[in-house]
Parts: structure tokens; sequence; C-alpha cells
């Protein structure tokens, strides 16, 4: 038997990891098995005639909202051109809603629903056993002469007794893929999670001997998947030492952390990590009480601020936040408002703009007429506008995210910003928005890849801006702050050729 993993990457690299995990209960089998990831930019036809070249018996694929089509459209080429070739998909975007996706798209013959080691070992087994009982492998979507038939989901599994998914693969030295545990504390209304959500952690022992693997290997970033790190404050703790004192001056670790569980003696130890070593992501969601309720967080957001506040003042650490636009019974004005709070919070960190998707599965999906929620219905399920921001709004907040990500959302512009904010006397929302405004009137929306050219948008976008104060030496004091910015960006040798062109932008597409 032959049989390929594959996918094709996208934004979620997740997929990376996913895929790691089943070679790794499969690679004892007595198959031929390989594994190959193909680039976002390769073509379905490309994709399609590397993988016949395999003659694989079985080709599975694993899926997310962004690679949907083209996967889908591969597997149809696949099951033309060997109609004897078993096509199955995997991962979260089929697990749900999964017998209308079967009956959409007849070219798939099996589908592995939730966390797939299991019942692909069991699907391998049973078939070199010629042992075809179906019906018996929860967590497997199948066809019989009589139809579609999906099994319930599998029983979750229990870290402990899965592989270290880099013991059969390469890790490569760049950025890992890591998850400590299972499950989620986050039951978030657009967040994607099995029925069963319960929490199943690795031993702390474990982590830190695979934590260790990759010290060894002097990998430059490990980011851990598990939604919320630090469910368990104490073994947080011990974790986060570990990391801290075992330093080998090289790996960086990135975690997705719930700021309400963020406790004083947790902060304490951080300020003693290297700089640049531990990075956390704090989703706020937003600031509102009644927002905040409906998307099942907890109600009071004042003790996740200032927790966050003392890491930043105490800490060593890197933080992101994260809040999300047109969440439930937020309007536009509440979001700019928790806007402006969430940049008062960063204080010069990155902050970001999380654009909401009624993914399948999610309780934003299944409540939508509830909320007002109208989105494509088509992958990626973007929601379009809700009961309360209209589809206008929407979109001003998603022009306003790639502006913020483009200027502050890796931290850039953190001097130039706040000057101007002080300047001007404008919130954080409004400058922003202004700004998004000012690139698409301008049709700068091209030049927005450089961070040269970022700097002389700012300046322009400026120039207008501070005609009202009627104060020149102001706008040349930015000028200088903007250029700083830029020289802690880019090289010696770009900043000569920012000099040499000067400030103005030359709109033409390059």
């Amino acid at each position: 038997m032959r049989l390929l993993l594959t996918t094709i990457n996208t934004n979620n690299k997740r997929s990376d990891l996913e895929l790691r995990y089943l070679y790794s209960v499969l690679c004892d089998a007595p198959i031929e098995l390989e594994m190959r990831r193909y680039g976002r930019f390769e073509t379905s036809s490309d994709i399609y005639e590397s993988i016949m070249q395999g003659y694989y018996d079985l080709v599975y694929l694993h899926t997310d909202r962004e690679n949907i089509h083209q996967i889908a459209a591969v597997a149809q080429m696949i099951k033309k051109a060997s109609p004897e070739t078993g096509v199955m998909l995997g991962g979260m975007e089929v697990s749900f809603e999964t017998h209308d996706f079967m009956r959409d798209n007849p070219f798939v013959d099996y589908v592995v629903r939730g966390e797939g080691e299991t019942v692909m070992y069991n699907f391998v087994k049973g078939v070199l056993e010629m042992n075809y009982r179906f019906e018996t492998m929860a967590g497997l979507a199948y066809r019989t002469q009589d139809g579609i038939v999906v099994n319930p989901f599998d029983d979750p599994i229990e870290m402990n007794e899965l592989p270290f998914p880099y013991d059969k693969t390469e890790s490569g030295r760049g950025t890992v893929y890591y998850e400590s545990m299972r499950g989620t504390s986050d039951r978030s209304i657009h967040r994607q999670y099995l029925p069963d959500p319960r929490i199943r952690s690795l031993g702390i022992n474990r982590v830190c001997t695979e934590l260790r693997y990759f010290l060894a290997k002097d990998v430059e970033k490990v980011v851990f998947f598990d939604r919320w790190f630090n469910f368990n404050s104490e073994r947080a703790y011990r974790i986060f030492e570990y990391i801290i004192n075992n330093d080998n001056g090289i790996t960086s670790f990135e975690f997705n952390v719930n700021g309400d569980n963020l406790d004083d003696e947790t902060i304490r130890l951080l300020a003693d990590a290297r700089k640049g070593q531990i990075r956390l992501n704090v989703d706020i969601g937003s600031t509102n009480a009644e927002v905040l309720a409906a998307m099942g967080r907890r109600e009071n957001v004042y003790q996740l601020m200032y927790n966050v506040t003392k890491l930043m003042n105490e800490g060593n650490v890197d933080v992101d936040i994260i809040i999300a636009a047109g969440l439930p019974y937020e309007t536009d004005t509440t979001f700019a408002r928790s806007f402006n709070k969430a940049y008062g919070l960063a204080n010069g960190m990155p902050l970001h703009i999380e654009q909401l998707y009624a993914d399948k599965g999610t309780t934003l999906r299944k409540q939508a007429e509830r909320y007002g929620y109208i989105h494509s219905d088509v992958a990626p399920y973007e929601v379009i506008s809700s009961g309360h921001m209209s589809s206008a709004q929407i979109l001003r907040a998603k022009k306003v995210s790639k502006v913020v990500e483009a200027f502050i959302g890796d931290g850039g512009f953190g001097e130039s910003i706040p000057r101007m904010l002080n300047d001007t006397g404008a919130r954080p929302y409004e400058l922003f928005k202004s700004l998004s405004v000012f690139i698409t009137d301008e049709g700068l929306e091209n030049k927005m890849m450089r961070k040269e050219d970022l700097a002389r948008i700012l300046y322009a976008f400026a120039e207008g801006l501070y005609k009202e104060l009627s104060d020149a030496g102001k706008l040349e004091m930015l000028e200088d702050v903007i250029r700083t910015d830029l020289e802690n960006m880019i090289s010696v040798d770009e900043i000569k050729r920012f000099d040499k062109q000067g400030w103005t932008i030359n709109k033409k597409t390059e």
C-alpha cells in the first residue's frame, strides 16, 4: 500500500504539525508512506501532476478554510484520472457538516473527522488486514452503495499517548510548531473546537524534554498552538521557568495566553527572560462587557488589562494585543472604544485586529440568525455584516486592520504614531481610520509592502494633518521621528537609497 499525506500550505500553520502527527503514528506500519507539503502558489495542475507520479493507492489531503477549494480541485482531478485511487480528506474544515461536503464532492471517498491519529491508524490497519468494517471506526466518514455514512467523532486523544512528532520528521532550524495540550478553555463564539473540548495536556517532564530537543538544535522559534497555554498557572510557570533557565541565546518561544490567568508570580518570573526570548499573544476580543458576555468571555476585562499592564511594566517579554471586529452586539462606536483602550494597553507593543469568519462548527455560524450575522457561504466564510455593524462598517474596520498591521503590527512605527497622536490630539482609532481613507483616496494600497514607502505615506498623510496646527516645527520634528523609526527597521544601505529618493512617493506599480 502506497499512502501520501499531503497538504497545500496556507497561513494556518497547524496543518504542518497535524501532518507530522499522522506520519509519526503511521511510519512503522508495513506500507510505503510519504509526506509532502505543496506551496500556496503552486497551481492545482502542477500539484495534481506531482501526486500522480507517485502511483499512490491512497492520497490523504489535509484541509483548512484557505486551501479547501484548491484541494477539492486537486482531489477531483486525481479521482477522474485514477478512479481506483482512494481520496481521503481531513482537517477541521471537513470535520463539520461532513455529509453535505461529501454529497457536494462525490470524488471524495473518505473523510477523517476531528483528531485524526487514531482514525487513520485504525483505517490503515483495517485495510491491511482486509477488515472493511468502517462502521466501527469512530471519526470516519465513507461511502457505501446506499449513500454516505458519517460516524460520530472519536474519543479525544490523550496527549501522552502520542509520539513526539519531530522524532520521525526533520524539524529544521527556522520556525517549528508545537502543542503541549489539546482541547481549549476558550469557548468564544467565533472559535472552532470539537464537541468535547476538555483539556488534555502533556506532562511537564515530557514538555521540557521535547523543548530540550529544539534548544539543542538551535531552532530559531517555537510556536505553541495551545489555547490557552496558561490554563493551569502552576504548569505554565514551571515550563516558563525551564525555558528561561535553559536559554541557548537563540531560540524564542511564542504562546497564546489568557490575560486573566497571569498571576504576580509568573509576571515576576518573566522579568528574568532574555529580551526577545518569549512572546505572549493576549486576545482581548473586546473591552465591552455586553460583547464579552455574548462571545463567551468574562465580562470584566479590567483584571486582564491590569495583569497585562503589569506584565509589560515589570516583565521582559514581547506582548501582542489582539481584538476582533464585528463581535456580537459590537457597534462601530463600541469597537472604536475597544480599539482605543487596547492601543493604550499595548503601549507601543504590536496591536492586531482580527477579522471574523463563520467557520464550520462555530457557535457564530450556528447562531448567525440570532446575532444578525450575514457571511459568505463559501470558504473562508468571511463575516459581511452583523446585527450591529453594517457591511460598510465591517469593510472600514477591515481597511483599518490592514493599516494597523502595516504600521504597528510588528511594532514598526512605535514612536511616530504616538507623536502624531500627541501633536494632533486625535484618538487612535480616528487617526488610523483617517490614514486608511487617505491611502485609499490617494491610490496607495499597492505601496504598503516596503517600510520605506510606509514612511513616505505616513509623512504625506501628516503633512495634511499638521496644516491645521500651523506649526511647521512639529512637522519637521515628526519627520525626524519617522526616519528614526525607519532606521530601526531597515539596513544602512536601504536608508541611503531612501535618502537619495527622498520623501516623495512614486505611485507607479513596481
